[in-house]
């Protein structure tokens, strides 16, 4: 049985990776913010027992980290699902005025560095201990479409943009710096999706996004590591 934690699973994308991670006989850690408002997520335990674990946790706060690593010492995780994500809004719009040239809204960037980079850092400093134990060794960050420099043709979107562009290189980096331990790093674009953060516009539905990456990161190990993928296991460029 692996083990695999996801930020940010009490909705949209973690919460369905929580639920098919267990429904695949996976041992799974799901944080989120507010354990005790994640009323979907703390059903899944009435079907899977303790097999779930829901942990308080935000990853914007080195303390709140420091609990989790805390709790975990000694722990073996074998795929830790960066999934956490700012996009500055509700869902996504490509006109949204605070994220266009002329009208940034400067702290909303900040939020969105704050979660989208620098707190995947912070989770996979904590963590490495855990991933060193475990079998898989292999962090996903949950990149996007709109990081790919290359597939800018657009413009706009300026800040959730460049927080995931720096995810990007954050994943080349860390695959570099953790390959030593056998730990495999990769950036994974999950598609526009049906989520409070991609809207109701977005082509695919969550439990079919969430299928198509769980069997790209099923694939996943040394050989991929600092790459960057989309849901159809297809290798994106930077």
């Amino acid at each position: 049985m692996q083990t695999t934690l996801i930020t940010g699973a009490n909705r949209g994308i973690g919460l369905e990776h929580a639920r098919q991670a267990l429904a695949a006989g996976d041992q799974v850690i799901a944080c989120c913010r507010q354990p005790e408002r994640a009323t979907e997520l703390k059903a899944l335990s009435g079907t899977f027992g303790d097999r779930l674990t829901v942990s308080s946790l935000d990853v914007t706060s080195d303390h709140s980290v420091d609990q989790l690593q805390a709790a975990l010492a000694g722990v073996p995780i074998d795929i830790l699902i960066n999934n956490a994500g700012y996009m500055g809004q509700r869902s996504w719009q490509a006109d949204d005025a605070s994220q266009q040239f002329g009208s940034i809204d400067f702290d909303q960037w900040r939020q969105a560095m704050e979660v989208n980079l620098y707190a995947p850092m912070r989770m996979v400093a904590a963590l490495q201990p855990n991933l060193a134990l475990g079998h898989r060794k292999l962090v996903v960050m949950m990149s996007s479409d709109l990081a790919s420099i290359a597939g800018n043709t657009m413009g706009g979107t300026h800040g959730y943009r460049t927080s995931k562009t720096a995810l990007n290189m954050l994943t080349r980096g860390l695959a570099i710096d953790l390959g030593k331990e056998g730990i495999s790093v990769v950036a994974l674009s999950p598609g526009w999706t049906k989520t409070d953060m991609g809207g109701e516009n977005a082509i695919w539905d969550v439990a079919e996004s969430v299928r198509r990456q769980r069997e790209v990161i099923a694939g996943m190990g040394p050989d991929h590591s600092g790459c960057f993928f989309n849901l159809l296991g297809e290798e994106l460029p930077w």
